[in-house]
């Protein structure tokens, strides 16, 4: 929150691990290996102790202006009264219909009568929804210590047919309020987000300064030049393989942000970037200054579904916040009108690698999960707020926000120009290009010829720009999803 006292907060209200759960909270004790991603994503054991209720009304304590209560209205009345299936939901429920069909809870609220998912159009109203938001209109701690609390606890252990989740391990929940990491960007920007247990701050600014080092041209003229596209590719895969060694929650994995971004540092990885051969991937990690040489990498698959959201007021408060039940559905569990998140298969499956040395992302009691969301705020050297930013898309969020702040920064480009503009991401792997990309694809030859192999995928970001302009400020939302700039 960026208040006109000039002060900024981070909040973390990362979901956490229940305090029964291990280090082997995810093998399968028939084979002692990790069970495959999909059985643990619709398993009770990703369920992580929801933090976003806590979160809202932690920022709505220390910053808010209106009533409590007021907040909510808005939804109430749109899961009471019903809104028009877009096509996006229409398209995601379809996709998992076979699963969602069966549960009666959420068929009565998105299927019709023929057992088909509702059409684009029709109203899909929500009423125990709407029930759970009146109570935390009321008093949010209902969420954590009463009737909605004890039904969380009972849908995961009835579903696990065993206690996985504890009523204490709900009223226990506390949302953590930090100070931002910040760096500079090419001397003329201060470049700030949120810091561990995500990794998407800290990342997104490694990125970036390795990416800077090599790749010095700024200016409309820059954007179509493919070699900045190698360059962001080289970057990309030299932060994640930081990111994926050293990133954890840091009340339980030293964190070695500060060596993360030092310069010495960051001139040492860009070093390793030419512009005659790519970088092999897997790329190793550095050695920065306090880092924890004990761990391992955890290169585990994510699931992509969240939601990422930027405001600013006549009166100069801002906030960027990123939020997720991390897939689409969650772990597809259902209670209250809403689905349970399966964010601790942000977890590596795996606590350890072959040889048995521990993995800093690994589950542990108590412990958020390491995410990638990286709601981003830019300052000039006089501290004005120029950019707000943030998107959805599992651990590629850190190339999007970072693809978006080039395009943003260096290119000149416009709040729409840039959230609609080609994604792109080498997360310590093959090089992805988003399909459909007109700019770029006849210029594969060239990034072939240097040894980057690029494969293309589609890359589903949900950018939320605002970028100040002399008349005020301009935003936009990506075109990707369903999201609006709005104005007042």
């Amino acid at each position: 929150m960026h208040k006109p006292t000039k002060q900024l907060l981070a909040f973390d209200g990362r979901e956490v691990a229940p305090l029964s759960a291990t280090a082997e909270w995810f093998i399968d004790p028939k084979t002692s290996k990790p069970i495959n991603f999909e059985s643990a994503m619709l398993s009770p054991l990703s369920v992580g102790v929801p933090g976003e209720v806590a979160l809202f009304y932690k920022m709505h304590q220390q910053n808010g202006k209106l009533a409590w209560n007021k907040l909510l209205t808005p939804a109430i009345t749109l899961a009471r009264n019903g809104f028009p299936m877009s096509p996006r939901l229409y398209g995601l429920l379809q996709s998992d219909q076979d699963i969602l069909k069966h549960n009666p809870q959420v068929a009565k609220v998105y299927f019709n009568a023929q057992g088909e998912v509702k059409p684009i159009g029709d109203k899909v109203s929500n009423i125990a929804y709407a029930d759970t938001l009146e109570i935390i209109a009321k008093n949010p701690q209902e969420f954590y210590t009463g009737k909605i609390a004890h039904e969380i606890v009972e849908t995961v252990n009835k579903s696990a047919n065993k206690k996985l989740m504890s009523a204490k391990d709900l009223s226990a929940y506390k949302v953590q309020v930090k100070e931002p990491v910040c760096s500079t960007y090419r001397d003329q920007y201060d470049i700030c987000s949120v810091p561990p247990s995500s990794s998407g701050g800290v990342t997104v600014q490694e990125l970036l300064a390795i990416y800077a080092r090599n790749y010095t041209q700024t200016g409309e003229s820059a954007f179509t030049d493919i070699n900045w596209v190698y360059n962001f590719y080289e970057a990309s895969k030299l932060a994640f393989a930081d990111r994926n060694q050293y990133l954890a929650d840091p009340d339980f994995v030293k964190q070695p942000i500060t060596g993360l971004l030092n310069n010495k540092y960051l001139d040492e990885r860009a070093k390793l970037i030419n512009e005659s051969a790519a970088l092999i991937t897997p790329v190793a990690p550095g050695k920065p200054y306090g880092a924890d040489p004990k761990y391992v990498a955890d290169n585990s698959p994510k699931a992509h579904g969240t939601t990422s959201l930027s405001i600013v007021d006549k009166d100069g408060n801002a906030v960027t916040m990123t939020v997720t039940v991390e897939h689409q559905f969650g772990s597809h569990l259902f209670t209250n009108g809403f689905f349970l998140n399966n964010e601790l298969t942000d977890f590596s499956l795996a606590p350890t690698d072959a040889s048995g040395k521990p993995v800093a992302n690994r589950v542990e009691a108590g412990k958020r999960p390491r995410s990638s969301i990286a709601p981003t705020m830019v300052f000039d050297k006089e501290h004005n707020l120029q950019v707000l930013t943030g998107s959805p898309g599992g651990s590629q969020i850190i190339c999007y926000v970072a693809k978006n702040l080039i395009q943003i920064l260096d290119f000149k480009k416009s709040a729409a120009e840039a959230s609609s503009s080609p994604n792109l991401c080498a997360a310590n792997a093959v090089p992805v290009l988003e399909n459909g990309d007109s700019i770029f694809s006849a210029q594969l030859d060239k990034l072939n010829a240097l040894g980057e192999s690029v494969v293309r995928s589609d890359l589903v970001s949900g950018e939320t720009n605002i970028i100040r302009t002399n008349d005020g400020w301009s935003g936009a939302a990506d075109p990707r999803r369903e999201g609006l700039a709005i104005a007042n």
